[in-house]
């Protein structure tokens, strides 16, 4: 937990981070706590073989080959968008984890689940016991990861004399923001927990299957709680043309939190939530203490899609000689 002491400064509100960026598996990341779930059940049930689908910019997918391989579990990923002229970002590092990957050009989020089940039926024929993590690890069980998360968040501001009003975070496949929706049901807190979406197409209704998560969760840990749709707040406003694709806010917020306080946010995850907090901060409608649950992911910042972007944005950085 880290206090933003410069960036508060700047915009007015007390805003803290929780540093989900850090760790000690595969650079990181809020999938991390999906998958001790996840792979520890995959053990269980005896798989031999992770399977999981995702963009080629997916943090989740990221995760799960470092965590596959720091267990000795083969692992495929299966990679919407065509492969890039360079391997660069998250998708350098899939390799580098030494997963297995299949890139199936600019398909959508169904077309990619189905190409899904095929990779998944080749791999059983030749006899591998497949677990199939879905996309961004988004299933109740990785959720409860997240509702005693928020309970840690809780306890380690508390520690610190203060207690968030607000919690905002990047938000895509669901299951952080249904496991931290559970964890302050499970507190009978009343925090204001935001869920800005990055991804709105990943399934034909979003808040339903939040909902729906959610619930498996409370069903697996705390039966006697029961979320209701009620219970969520999820804004497209900072969305922009979609996933991975710009929006107004992201360079600014980019340059805040480098500048400022010497972290690391994406264009793709991260730093769409930041922007969220900059404009809710500005216009005076998000109320402090702030929480920005820093999902993990810096990687996208040095896919050359992205750099120059970000480069040209930035007017400092046009004047550096080279």
């Amino acid at each position: 937990m880290q206090l933003l002491p410069r960036l508060s400064e700047e915009l007015g509100v007390e805003i803290w981070a929780k540093r989900d960026d850090l760790g000690s598996v595969g650079l990181a990341g809020n999938k991390v706590r999906k998958l001790e779930m996840e792979l520890a059940n995959a053990v269980e049930m005896g798989a031999t073989h992770i399977v999981t689908e995702g963009s080629r910019h997916s943090n989740a997918t990221r995760a799960a080959a470092a965590a596959a391989a720091s267990i000795g579990m083969k692992c495929t990923l299966v990679l919407c968008h065509d492969e890039p002229k360079e391997p660069v970002g998250n998708l350098l590092l899939d390799a580098l984890f030494g997963a297995d990957l299949r890139l199936v050009g600019e398909v959508s989020w169904i077309e990619l689940s189905k190409l899904t089940e095929g990779v998944i039926a080749e791999l059983e024929a030749a006899g591998e016991r497949v677990y199939r993590l879905p996309i961004g690890s988004a299933t109740g069980r990785g959720a409860t990861s997240f509702a005693r998360a928020y309970i840690e968040a809780d306890e380690q501001m508390r520690s610190q004399g203060s207690q968030f009003k607000t919690l905002v975070h990047a938000s895509s496949a669901g299951s952080t923001h249904a496991g931290l929706t559970l964890g302050r049901k499970i507190s009978q807190a009343d925090t204001r927990i935001v869920g800005v979406v990055v991804a709105g197409e990943v399934y034909d209704d979003v808040p339903a299957n939040y909902l729906r998560l959610a619930n498996e969760a409370a069903n697996l840990i705390a039966p006697s709680v029961n979320v209701e749709q009620t219970d969520f707040e999820i804004t497209e406003d900072y969305l922009g043309e979609g996933y991975g694709r710009p929006a107004s806010g992201v360079d600014e917020a980019i340059d805040l939190m480098a500048r400022l306080e010497g972290i690391i946010v994406d264009p793709v995850y991260t730093a769409k939530a930041v922007a969220a907090i900059i404009d809710m901060a500005r216009k005076r409608t998000i109320e402090g203490p702030v929480l920005f649950w820093h999902t993990g992911g810096y990687h996208a910042i040095f896919d050359p899609h992205y750099t120059q972007g970000i480069w040209s944005s930035l007017p400092r950085l046009k004047s550096i000689k080279l």
